[in-house]
């Protein structure tokens, strides 16, 4: 900024105070100087009177002598100084804590049900001293176990897998087996007939025959008819249906 160009600033009451003190002092030594050359006439403190009057108030202004020009006191306060320079910009503040998380929201809606699981089941019978009979549901196959009863034979199980028999349910209309039972009857015969039952994830009933044979060492199931060809899985004759008595579908 240019020196020239800043807005002179006046002085406060404390300065003006000082000089009219010190133009009174002026004042006096002049009125003491001209005492010392000759003393004063009347027309001289007339004149002198008449020059420390305001400029102001012509004749109508009481006549003061130099003694009363005098502040008794300074004022309290003087008018605004002139705005100083601005000072340099403080430093940024350190960055404060990151706050707490909010509350939970509200729980969304239940998403739909996903597709039913693998189905697994088992069942068991022992209709005779000689063997035990089995039959598992696992991982969408069916499986038929014996197991031989008689001293002397290991007593392991023998499992045949039925689910690759013609009519097996796969889907669809059919379902997919859900679960098992075996159904079995002692017989004096060596030949022993053995069905095995499914239901379905729809409701309905399918079964496989079988034929235990205990005159081999172990026992042995055999599920083919007397050509050799594996016996087919058949819907049972009528359903299971609602309010049913003794009927179905």
């Amino acid at each position: 900024m240019n020196p020239e160009s800043r807005t002179a600033c006046l002085p406060g009451p404390p300065a003006r105070g000082r000089f009219k003190r010190a133009g009174v002092v002026t004042s006096l030594t002049l009125v003491m100087a001209s005492g010392v050359v000759g003393p004063a006439t009347p027309a001289d403190l007339a004149t002198s009177d008449r020059t420390t009057a305001a400029p102001d108030g012509g004749d109508r202004c009481r006549p003061r002598r130099v003694e009363e020009q005098v502040p008794t006191s300074e004022p309290a306060d003087g008018p605004r100084g002139c705005r100083g320079p601005r000072g340099p910009r403080g430093a940024t503040g350190p960055t404060g804590p990151q706050g707490l998380p909010g509350p939970t929201g509200a729980t969304g809606p239940q998403g739909e049900t996903g597709p039913t699981g693998p189905c697994v089941g088992i069942d068991a019978a022992q209709e005779s001293t000689d063997f035990e009979i089995r039959l598992a549901l696992t991982g969408g196959r069916t499986y038929a176990g014996i197991r031989d009863q008689r001293t002397g034979e290991q007593q392991i199980v023998l499992w045949t897998d039925l689910s690759g028999r013609p009519g097996y349910p796969a889907g669809g209309a059919a379902g997919l087996p859900c679960d098992v039972t075996v159904n079995a009857h002692n017989r004096s015969t060596t030949v022993k007939r053995i069905k095995f039952d499914v239901i379905t994830t729809t409701g309905q009933v399918w079964e496989a025959a079988c034929v235990a044979f205990t005159t081999t060492h172990p026992a042995t199931l055999n599920c083919a008819d007397r050509t050799g060809r594996p016996k087919p899985w058949i819907l049972v004759a009528r359903q299971p249906t609602p309010d049913a008595v003794n009927g179905g579908v």
